[in-house]
């Protein structure tokens, strides 16, 4: 009997948000491969960290995974894609590092039919316009907000709150007078 050996990839997060992902992929290829999750809690959130630090905390992440031989990352937080991915995959050649920003905007480009977008997410992610950089070669009106109250409430498991309603409507309110298409949740969360 010869069993075929199993890509093993590792996820992480900032915290729980990137349970999402390895549950979708876990769901979908789950008997190709195995999965490590890391949940960054000690530095929760991301968000509202400088570069520097989102990158020496994701090396470290990295630098654990590629312990338990693991052959493919995916960075499952939107603020490490953002202003970390680029310089990961430069240090670490011998993996291969997935963020989530062209994976998305890949999927709406070729999946759906939208035209303006409002993107919300942390104050790191959309301050470095990562999104609207990667959607630059297509032509979709974009609005970008950044929303820092949606991880906490996440993670103290109050998204489904009175708190958290109040929260995203105030939020929101900002996309009023403004076409939308979607809304594309640049977090996790």
């Amino acid at each position: 009997m010869h069993i075929k050996k199993q890509t093993k990839i590792g996820i992480f997060d900032s915290g729980l948000g990137g349970l999402t992902v390895l549950k979708s992929l876990s769901r979908k290829f789950r008997n190709q491969h195995s999965y490590i999750y890391f949940g960054d809690t000690a530095h929760l959130p991301y968000g509202d960290k400088s570069k520097d630090s989102i990158i020496k905390y994701s090396k470290k992440i990295i630098d654990f995974f590629l312990k338990k031989k693991v052959e493919i990352i995916i960075i499952a937080c939107n603020s490490a894609s953002s202003v970390a991915l680029k310089d990961l995959q430069s240090i670490y050649k011998e993996v291969t590092i997935i963020g989530m920003i062209e994976p998305s905007v890949e999927y709406i480009v070729n999946h759906t039919n939208l035209e303006s977008i409002s993107i919300i997410g942390t104050e790191t992610t959309i301050k470095s316009n990562s999104y609207v950089k990667a959607f630059s070669s297509y032509n979709y009106n974009l609005y970008s907000l950044a929303c820092p109250l949606f991880v906490p409430l996440v993670e103290e498991g109050w998204e489904n709150s009175d708190i958290a309603l109040k929260v995203a409507k105030k939020y929101l309110s900002k996309f009023n007078n403004k076409k939308l298409d979607g809304l594309l949740l640049a977090c996790t969360h």
